[in-house]
Formats: structure tokens, sequence, C-alpha cells
């Protein structure tokens, strides 16, 4: 007989976690200094020369997803995202981010011995109602002490403060980033859950919450390796910010809405938009701004199927509030499950070729001259009775195409509770158009038989499709050359004239998939990865424009 899990402490983070009645102001904080080790490989190359050190003190890296061995090497589909931005899964409090420190710099503040030392010092000290410090531990779980430094001189500490190995560990902010061994460069995916980075929250005393903070002080105290990487904050302000920020995608914009909070700022809201990650500061010019009351922008004239983002900030006339960041990709449709929990069915061992009779079904109308790109695919699972996370699996399915994912999902921990799913970039509905349906099939490997929600369920209102448009290969224009591209056709490399005004190079084949991204390309490129056929090349220039050549590997 299975036997449910007992425990005789409370977690940690509930007891840190204060409850506020204004709303929340969450910021990534820049961090000026403090890192001592790059332990990020990016780039194309072996690991060892984009990195300075290891996470875990046995030769092992996170890594970037633009990172290849070789340029040829295949693009990978998992590791940390290349603009360092991370939006954490922890539920609470929800949009949360984190912004990483350049991967070609140092990245981590690593902790290698007990009593071992540094201080991350903050660029824009702000006072904090909660600080979030991004973690992980290497080679085992650590502890360590935190002292958060205010301007004024005086200081906060929090003792023995738990960071879960970098494997297999809870309250994650991101999972499944995969690392790489730096001493021979074989990649591991981490079974699509692991490594973690994760989400430790600091409670600051309410005496201290009108303080800025300048810098925040980290001391190993036991068991393995510490790598600390970012902080974030609900800021304390008298100014408070807009919340839920959402946003309804167009061709080559979109709307976006956001909840005002209790007190209603006299002046309205300004926002800023920008193809950069890099955050506004107080003193950044708007974009533009709308008028009290209103709590909603259109932006339109943007590229179909690129990445953006987007902040907005309170007005209070003598003060602005901080800026809230939502990141945005145009070209995009979103569809949620509304209908209800989607039951599991009792299987002891599902394949990706496994039915259920109870899946959830979502269907999308792509709109004529466009396919998908790529599908991204959001849900939560909670456990019931005695039920546990460990026992959920899921899969993926494009019934318009029978196209599934590569392998089952799998749940992670032995004890009850809620476990969130995140899988970004599938491209098992790539080259659709017309009504596109996908459908959840859920199971569990303990309680009962048959289909119901007795031991695990998917949650009402948090399965969500999001898929990525493309023009159809017919609409796409061919724009007057600006960067001449030959040799067409090409056997293994092109050249381009006049590479250095070029930013970035998107290049797809004829169903609209992504195949490669090359970021500040050289004159020469090396495609001879690709398959033999006729391709795409959509050109971002250095002052905004875009130019759309088709070349042709032989």
């Amino acid at each position: 007989m299975k036997k449910t899990l007992l425990f005789t402490t409370v977690i940690a983070s509930f007891l840190l976690v204060t409850q506020k009645t204004a709303a929340q102001n969450l910021q990534p904080i820049a961090i000026q200094s403090g890192f001592n080790a790059d332990v990020i490989a990016n780039g194309v190359g072996s690991s060892i020369t984009s990195t300075t050190n290891d996470v875990d003190g046995v030769n092992f890296n996170f890594i970037s997803r633009d990172y290849q061995l070789t340029s040829g090497s295949t693009p990978l589909t998992y590791g940390l995202p290349t603009n360092g931005l991370i939006t954490s899964v922890v539920a609470a409090p929800a949009g949360l981010s984190y912004q990483l420190a350049s991967y070609s710099g140092d990245n981590s503040l690593r902790l290698q011995n007990v009593s071992d030392a540094g201080t991350l010092v903050f660029t824009n000290p702000i006072p904090a109602v909660n600080l979030y410090m991004l973690a992980t531990g290497g080679s085992g779980a650590c502890t360590v002490n935190v002292t958060v430094n205010f301007t004024d001189t005086t200081t906060e500490t929090f003792t023995g403060l738990a960071i879960s190995d970098w494997y297999n560990g809870a309250n994650f902010a991101i999972q499944g980033i995969g690392r790489i061994n730096r001493t021979n460069d074989v990649l591991e995916t981490g079974g699509g859950t692991n490594p973690r980075l994760y989400q430790i929250p600091l409670a600051i005393n309410v005496a201290n919450q009108s303080k800025p903070i300048e810098s925040v002080t980290i001391t190993k105290v036991s068991g393995g390796i510490p790598n600390i990487f970012a902080f974030s904050a609900d800021a304390y302000t008298s100014c408070p910010g807009p919340s839920n920020i959402t946003f309804t995608s167009s061709n080559d914009g979109g709307t976006f809405n956001w909840t005002a909070p209790a007190s209603a700022p006299s002046m309205g809201y300004q926002y800023y938009y920008s193809s950069s990650s890099v955050a506004p500061i107080a003193s950044t010019t708007p974009s533009g701004s709308v008028a009290a009351g209103v709590t909603t922008v259109t932006l339109t004239g943007l590229t179909m199927g690129s990445t953006y983002y987007f902040w907005v900030r309170s007005n209070c006339d003598t003060e602005q509030g901080f800026w809230q960041m939502k990141m945005f990709t145009t070209g995009q449709m979103e569809a949620t499950y509304t209908l209800g929990d989607i039951n599991t069915e009792y299987s002891t061992g599902p394949t990706i070729t496994s039915t259920t009779a109870c899946p959830g079904t979502l269907t999308l109308s792509i709109p004529a001259g466009f396919q998908i790109a790529s599908t991204d695919v959001s849900y939560t699972m909670t456990t019931a009775l005695n039920g546990w996370m460990s026992e959920q699996r899921t899969l993926l399915v494009c019934t318009t195409n029978n196209t599934t994912e590569a392998a089952i999902t799998s749940g992670v921990g032995g004890t009850t509770g809620t476990y969130s799913y995140n899988r970004t970039g599938l491209n098992i509905a790539n080259g659709l158009t017309g009504n596109v349906t996908f459908d959840l099939r859920a199971w569990r490997t303990y309680g009962g038989s048959g289909c119901n929600a007795d031991y695990n369920r998917v949650n009402n209102n948090s399965w969500r499709i999001t898929v990525t448009l493309t023009q159809e290969l017919s609409n796409v224009e061919v724009t007057p050359n600006k960067i001449k591209v030959y040799p067409i056709p090409f056997t293994d490399s092109i050249h381009l004239d006049n590479a250095q005004e070029v930013a970035t190079i998107f290049v797809t084949d004829t169903t609209g998939k992504l195949m490669q991204t090359i970021q500040q390309p050289q004159q020469d490129i090396y495609l001879g990865n690709l398959n033999s056929g006729l391709y795409i090349l959509t050109m971002t220039m250095q002052d905004g424009s875009i130019q759309h050549t088709k070349t042709i590997k032989k």
C-alpha cells in the first residue's frame, strides 16, 4: 500500500512571504558588480572557452540556447533564454522575472568553500517589501546566510536559507534548461525537467521597507556549491503600479491591457517598448502615455514574429512608479481551456502513441495567408487524496496532422501538491493553417482505474496553447536587396556584403519553421547543416529595417 509522506517542518518560504493590501511592484534588479564566475556556456565553440568555472565542482555548466559546439551543430531546443530574462513559474507572486548577467562575462556569485562570501551591488538601489533571490546548489543542497545592506548603512540578516541541488528540487523558477560537461562538451537534456534555478524569498522587516537596498552579501554555511544569479523585488513605493498586464497579438503589433492599482494614479500611465530586454530606468523617456482612467495601449508597425518588451508605470504627478514589464511576440495567437478540470486516466506506462478517453481539446483558427511556426504550451496539475506529483504524465498532440511531442512529460516530487508545466518552441503543428486542433492527454500512474480527477488532474483555466505565426511562403515579399547575398545556390556557406549593417538573421524553411538564428553575423556564414532546398533569410538591420531574401541550398 502506498503511504503519504508526513512532514514535521513548515516550508520556510511560507514563513517568509508577507501579505500586502497594496498592489505589488515586481522589479528585476540590475546588478552592478560582485559576480565572480562565468558558469554559462554560450555562443559557438567549446564550452570551456566561454566559461571560467563550473557550477558543481565536477565540470558541469549551464548552457544558453544559442550554444553550439560548431557553427554547423544542431541548434538547441533547451537551455537558458538567450536574452537572460527568466519569468518565474512560482505561482506567487505571479509575473516575477529575473534578468541574468551577460553570458559573456561573470554571471554567478559562486561560493566554493564554507565561509566564502561575496557581495552583489545593485545598480539602482530600491526599497523593497520582499526580496527574491535566484540561485541553485551544485553537487548537493546548500545553506547560506544573506545580509541585506541598506543605503543608510543599516543591515538585515537572514540565516540558514536552504538552496536545493540543481536537480529535482522544489520551488524552482525555471527547469529543464540542460547542462554541458566542460571537459568533453557532452550535452545533457536533464530529462526535460532538470537542471533548475530556485526562487528564495526574503521578507524585509516593516521598519526597513522604505530603505533603498544598496547590496546583498551572501555567505556559504554548509553543503554543496551555492551559485547566486539574480535578484528581484516587490518594490516599496507610494506610487503603486499596474498589475496583470495582458497582451492580445495582431500581425504587426497588439493591444495591452492592465489592472489599475487600488489607488489609481492621478496622471494616468506612461509606457515604453523596445526590441531589447534592457529595462528602462527612472529617467528613461517614455514611448508614450495614456490619460487617467485608461488602462490600454495598442501598438502597430512592428515586425511579425519578432519578440519585443513592453513596460508601463503609474504617473502620480510628482512621482512615477516602477516600470512593470511584459514580453510579447507579434503574430501570436493563444487559446485557454475553460471547460473544467481535465481528468487523468490510469496507466502504468503511457507512451507517445497512447490515447486517453478523457483528453482536453483546444482549436485555434489560423487566418488565411499565415501558418504556425512554433507552439508553446503551459498548464498546472494538482494532486488529490494521496496522489503524488511524480505520478503525473502528459502529452501534447496536434490531432490535425497526428503529430505528438517527442516524449511523455512527467511531474517531479513524491508529495502532494501542484506542479507547473511550460514547454516552448514545439514544432508539432508547424506549417498548418485554418482550424488546428490540439489534445492534451493526461495520465496518472497510481490510483484506481479509468478517467477521473480523484488522484491527479489538469486544473481548469491553466492549459494554454500559444502559437507563433509566420506568413506562408507565397505571401513573403522579397524586398530590394540592401544586403547582397551570394552565391545562389550555395553549397555550405553564404557571403554577405555589408554584414556589419545586419543585427540578426532568421533562417526559415518553406513551411515557416525557424531553422537557425544568427546574431551579429560575419561576412561568411556556414549553413552546411541545412538540407537541400529553398530558404528565406529574414534580416533585421541595425537601423530596425527588415530585408527578406530567398536562397537555395544545393
